[in-house]
Parts: C-alpha cells; structure tokens; sequence
C-alpha cells in the first residue's frame, strides 16, 4: 500500500458514521427539524420509512434464532429448573417495582390535579375532535375479551408463516420457544447440529445489523423529526405536566436498573454504559424495543462479557413479555385518570392500579397502535373511569413518550439479563460441549 493511501484510510474511515457525537448531532437535528419545518419533516420521512423497513427485516429472523439457539442449549443443562425459576422471579419482581414507580410518582406529582382552566378546555376540545372525526368508534378500543384465555389464545399461531409475514411478535415467539424446548429435549446428533446451523444464520443477520448501525444518524434524524412534527404544541402544553412525570418515572428505572448492571455484573461503570450506549441509542430513536435486540444481546455478551445463551434467551424473552415501560405508563396514566377526575385515593384503589397496570402491560405486549393503549381499560373499568378519553389523550402525546418508554423497556431487560445470567460465559459454552453427543 502507497503512503498516500495509508494516509487516506488514516485520514477517513467509515467508522465515523459509528461515532456517538454524529448520531446526538442526527437526534438534535431531528428535533429541531420537528419543531420548526413540519413540511421539511414530511419530505425526509422516507428515510426513516426505510431505515425502520431494513431494521424490521432483521428483527424476526434475529428474535427466532436466538430463542431456539439458547432454550436448545438450556435444555442441556441440568439446572434448568432452578435457571427458568429465577427468571420468572426476575420478571415478577421487576414488573411490580415498576409498576409501584408509576403509582408513586403519580401520586405525589398528582398530574392531573388543579389544571388550570385554559388546560381543560384544551382537553375538553381534543375529546370532541376526536370523538367527531372517529364517528364514535374511540369507543370500540375497549378491549373487553382482553382477558388471560383470550392473551393466550392469541399467542398460539394457527399458521406460523402467516404470522412470520405479518410480523405477529408473540405467536412467532410462543412457536420458537415450543420448537426450541423440542430441539433441546431431543438430545441428539442432529438436533446439536441444527442448533450450530441456527448459530450460523443469526452470526449472519447480527452482521448485518452491524452494517445497518452505519446509517443510525440519518435513520434517527428522519424518524424524529416525524414524531415531534405530529404533536401539537397546545396538546403538548396541556398534557407537559403528565408528560414530565412520565420521564421522570423513567429516569428514576433507568438509574436503578443501571445500578442493577453495575452491582451484578461488577465492571467500571463507564464500561456498562458504553456496552449499551448502542442499545438506548436505537431503542430510543426508533420507539421499538425489538429493533434494539441485536445491538443489546452484541453489548451484554461482547461488552459485558454475560452468557451468550442466557442472553440470546433473557433479550427477545424479556421485550415480548417484560414491558417494564408500559407497565409503569398506564399505572402513572391511571393515576393521572384519577386525579382528572376527582376520584379519591385509598389502599383498595391502590392495589387495583397496581396489579391492573401489570396485567394492562401484559396485554398491551404485541397489540398494535391505539389497540396497545385501549389494554388501559383493564385498570380503568373496575375504577369505573372511561377508556375512550383516556385513549385520546394517551394518543396525543404518545410520539413524545413512546421513546422513554421503549428505553425502560429494553434497559429493564438488561438489568434482568444481568440478574439471571452468569457472568464467565466459560461455564455455559462447558455444559454445551459436555451435553453433545460424540459424532463417527
């Protein structure tokens, strides 16, 4: 190689795309675009559009290889058992502290206590409007089969590759788990060889994920600029003091979680949040939390040096089924129901809004659109306070808090992953090759 093209490559490389400084530059730049040239926003959605289409094209493949990989491989190991129970304990524990978050916060915040006159109106005239241009059907969002049969039912896949076409998360991930569990019970050559042919392909689309990471600051720029464009600023101004109280929420589990990381898995604190920088980076400017799995199963295993197999298992697991943020959204959203409307407070009402957001969190998992926030209706029938106006307000502000939500989600399974997974991979990667039967 010359000296000019050794000064070249020193002088550029395409890693720069990589650097942390461009993709704050793409997240401001977003913003402001938002903010202040809505048209400008419209024209460069399309960047957005893609970058989200290439991203959702790896999702699926990514979260069924890692599911059947790492419950084929649990599988051999004989603490199985006592592996699934503190996984369950984890998820159950970190659901209710969420969930007690968003209780607390909202009442000693009180965000729907003494609006001010202007702000009521403000919310009176978006009911109407909403409910005029629905022609009534806010109404209909109210899921009342949005019961534990009727979650179940609709996680078994009567056809799986119908549900692979129409990107249905949870019966894909209802059919990886029960075809992961047969791989693993059946114990033989070809089954272990199977699981080694899965590990290839999901290499393969974590490669190019990585290649997709290089576009993040044109991605994220695009998709913000649309989601500040579509908030209204007198929607944002009615609805800031819930808003704010939602981010602090939060913020309050993001610290505790990264407390979690940093006491578990026992390395410099700034090497935790450079693991995971990626993560909360993509999680937060795509509002999608299984857009982030690749990124955060690469940053615990390869960053944070945690079991491979638990976390190919805890990752896509724990999106699916542990939604920390949207747990602590409709217990904080309830009370903001509440105090809207004068209802008193009391330890009966206390424990409904408690264990109601979890299971609302629960159903909400998977439900697209304005379906995910009618789950509400779980909490807010048996306190007697309507849905559709709940729903038309959640809505509004639902581009600006959906980020923050999403981050809790994904950082909340990796604190949980950090909690379940044993920290020298050798351990895991021993039991495997042990568990593997010799081949002629």
């Amino acid at each position: 190689m010359s000296t000019s093209q050794e000064e070249k490559k020193r002088w550029f490389s395409w890693d720069i795309l990589l650097s942390p400084w461009l993709v704050l530059m793409g997240i401001v730049g977003g913003v402001l675009i938002g903010i202040f040239n809505k048209p400008f926003a419209g024209k460069i959605s399309f960047i957005g559009e893609i970058y989200m289409a290439l991203l959702q094209m790896c999702i699926l493949p990514v979260m069924i290889t890692a599911i059947l990989s790492s419950i084929g491989r649990l599988l051999s190991s004989a603490d199985t058992g006592k592996y699934i129970g503190r996984l369950l304990t984890t998820f159950i524990i970190g659901l209710t502290i969420a969930s007690l978050v968003g209780v607390v916060v909202g009442q000693f915040g009180q965000p729907g206590s003494n609006l001010p006159k202007s702000i009521q109106i403000t919310l009176g005239k978006k009911i109407s409007e909403t409910e005029m241009q629905s022609g009534g059907e806010t109404a209909t969002l109210q899921p009342s089969s949005a019961g534990i049969s009727s979650i179940v039912r609709k996680m078994i896949p009567t056809n799986v590759f119908a549900a692979v076409s129409q990107g249905h998360n949870l019966p894909v991930l209802f059919f990886s788990i029960i075809i992961g569990i047969a791989l693993g019970l059946v114990r033989s050559t070809a089954s272990f060889t199977s699981l080694s042919v899965i590990d290839g392909f999901y290499d393969a689309f974590l490669k190019l994920i990585g290649w997709l990471m290089y576009c993040l600051p044109f991605g994220l720029c695009s998709l913000l600029a649309v989601q500040i464009a579509h908030v209204g600023y007198e929607m944002l101004y009615a609805m800031f003091k819930l808003v704010v109280y939602i981010y602090i929420s939060a913020f309050l589990l993001i610290i505790f979680y990264s407390i979690i990381i940093y006491v578990r898995v026992r390395v410099p604190f700034m090497q935790t949040v450079r693991a995971l920088r990626e993560t909360l980076i993509i999680a937060m400017g795509t509002s999608n939390g299984y857009a982030a799995i690749p990124s955060a199963i690469r940053g615990l295993h390869n960053g944070l040096k945690l079991d491979k197999d638990t976390t190919n298992l805890v990752i896509p697991l724990g999106i699916s089924l542990n939604p920390h943020g949207t747990v602590m959204h409709f217990a904080i959203s309830t009370m903001f129901m509440v105090q809207l409307y004068g209802k008193g407070m009391d330890i009966n009402l206390f424990f409904v809004i408690l264990f109601g957001s979890i299971l609302a969190g629960l159903a909400a998992t998977g439900a697209p659109g304005l379906a995910a926030l009618g789950m509400i209706s779980i909490v807010l029938d048996p306190l007697g306070l309507p849905v559709g106006v709940a729903v038309i307000l959640l809505a509004a502000v639902d581009p600006i808090v959906d980020p923050i939500l999403t981050v809790v989600n994904v950082h909340s399974n990796c604190a949980s992953t950090a909690v379940v997974a044993i920290h020298d991979k050798s351990e895991s990667v021993a039991d495997y090759s042990a568990a593997v039967p010799a081949t002629t």
